[in-house]
């Protein structure tokens, strides 16, 4: 899960702004539009006619996009993954799942009936704890330093080897570029030694098919809500690597809104006083829950963000920063109301009573406040969440709002005909809800009622598999392997930091952004193969 970056001057450090952008997926959504895809693809087709107008970095650019779909999408030699799937001559196969995306080394191993054989995971907070954030090339090192006992300790778990092990399924993107790359490389040593099928996935995507391992009866199409640290995502999964995007963030995403959210009304990094005890090593989304649930989500008011846009993205900055200012407002009325009361009191008696602000801010907010503070900000981004996740399924179903009927009504008072466009779709069979947020039981509650109104059933993962894992890795390996999305040649393979699960998203609503933000998020992409492409 994408959290907090630390800004640290080196070669391999992301800066926190691009980077936590670039791996959310709005980022995403916009980060590859139809032009840049057909484009490439016009480019590699009519190499001998119109490319002599373009000038090599161009086309250097073009290809290498091109040469990274290819590889992480799993653009397949068809023969080669039958070989692959005849040589497994079991009705239950097992995949190996590798996931360093992150501060976490996670190893999962998964058999094709999606039986758990084993899981081993170490977090990196003490590492980040004296930096108030993830440092990526500390986390890197870190991953390289565990790597090798993490396997060796799923393995044994599993009461394995590596020759019980039928594929190899790795995390190659989105995420921290020198993190992924370790992942990557040891699976590609795995690979180079074993020579088992190799299959590599899209961090997004492990979310997104984790339930299905789980149960069985889940069908294509669903709706997928993504909402972690680095991404806030709605799509429309029509199968395994097939997705269409239907709303993003324009900004933070919902996870990221919610850690630093913890941090403005002054919970340390990875920690939270819950009034009786310190709670450690846990995110800022879960603190944020924890506060919130001893709160007035009523307490304070915010903004409904987009309110009136005609798209399904999302929106968080915008009450992150209302959030921000309603802190400084209430510290101060606080400081001014202190003030008096000592110069009017002869005589004081000082009680100390800990709270989250306390352990790092003088100025700090009673606990009451920090509580009801995070009830109204989670109350505020869950009802946007509910907001977009509403519209999307109108959307899909051409329900119209009571201002559109309204609108219609008018139009057919005057005679006119209101345009006609519908579009039948397949019907969708549920909601799949994955992510670190979705372990919040509030947004749980809130979301099985969206379920009953839509008469749609909804998925959520187990608590435990919410977070960045190696089994949810190996679990779209499965459904990787089952329908012979393998790496053609894993030494090719590349890591992405930005890779969007739907690699050529179509305009279906007005956009909120100006033309020039548009252009700022199409070059996020193409800038990462520029940086990452000629790696191989």
């Amino acid at each position: 899960m994408i959290r907090s970056i630390h800004k640290i001057k080196n070669n391999f450090s992301i800066n926190l702004k691009h980077y936590s952008t670039l791996s959310s997926g709005t980022r995403n959504n916009n980060n590859i539009n139809n032009n840049s895809i057909n484009n490439n693809n016009n480019i590699n087709n009519n190499n001998n006619n119109n490319n002599n107008n373009n000038n090599n970095n161009n086309n250097n650019i073009n290809n290498n996009i091109n040469n990274n779909i290819n590889n992480n999408n799993n653009n397949i030699n068809n023969n080669n993954n039958t070989n692959n799937i005849n040589n497994i001559n079991k009705k239950s196969f097992n995949v190996i799942g590798i996931e360093t995306s992150c501060d976490d080394t996670s190893i999962g191993i998964v058999n094709s009936e999606g039986k758990i054989l084993a899981e081993y995971s170490k977090p990196q907070w003490l590492l980040h704890k004296a930096h108030n954030g993830i440092v990526p090339l500390i986390a890197s090192e870190a991953h390289q330093n565990e790597i090798d006992n993490a396997i060796k300790k799923t393995l044994d778990k599993a009461g394995m080897t590596m020759n019980d092990i039928d594929v190899i399924a790795v995390t190659t993107g989105p995420g921290m570029a020198k993190s992924l790359e370790v992942g990557l490389n040891k699976a590609k040593e795995l690979h180079r030694e074993f020579k088992k099928p190799f299959c590599s996935v899209n961090h997004m995507e492990g979310h997104s098919l984790v339930v299905r391992m789980e149960d069985h009866s889940i069908e294509f199409p669903f709706l997928t809500v993504l909402v972690s640290g680095g991404h806030s995502q709605i799509l429309i999964c029509n199968g395994v690597s097939n997705y269409q995007l239907i709303g993003n963030t324009l900004d933070d995403s919902i996870g990221e809104a919610l850690d630093k959210a913890a941090r403005i009304i002054g919970c340390p990094y990875g920690q939270v006083w819950d009034g009786q005890r310190l709670i450690e090593n846990i995110h800022g989304g879960q603190a944020i829950e924890i506060l919130a649930s001893k709160g007035d989500p009523n307490s304070y008011h915010f903004s409904l963000p987009l309110n009136g846009s005609k798209n399904c993205d999302f929106s968080f900055s915008g009450i992150k920063s209302s959030l921000s200012r309603l802190v400084k407002e209430i510290k101060l009325k606080s400081s001014i109301t202190n003030t008096t009361t000592t110069a009017e009191t002869t005589t004081t008696t000082t009680t100390t009573t800990k709270t989250n602000s306390s352990i790092i801010d003088k100025n700090e907010l009673s606990f009451i406040d920090q509580c009801n503070l995070a009830a109204s900000f989670q109350n505020i981004a869950f009802n946007h969440l509910e907001h977009r996740i509403k519209k999307s399924l109108d959307w899909y179903y051409n329900l119209k709002s009571p201002k559109e009927m309204k609108k219609e009504l008018k139009l057919k008072v005057t005679g006119v005909k209101p345009p006609i466009k519908t579009i039948k779709r397949e019907p969708l069979k549920g909601i799949v809800i994955s992510g670190g947020v979705s372990k919040n039981k509030d947004l749980r509650k809130r979301l099985n009622y969206i379920g009953k109104q839509y008469k749609l059933p909804i998925y959520f993962p187990r608590p435990e598999l919410c977070n960045d894992n190696g089994i949810m890795i190996a679990w779209a390996g499965v459904e990787m392997f089952k329908k012979g999305l393998t790496a053609e040649d894993p030494e090719k393979v590349i890591y992405l930091p930005v890779w969007p699960l739907d690699l050529n998203p179509k305009q279906i609503f007005d956009s909120n952004l100006k033309e020039k933000d548009k252009q700022i998020r199409n070059n996020w992409y193409t800038d990462i193969i520029k940086k990452y492409g000629n790696q191989e």
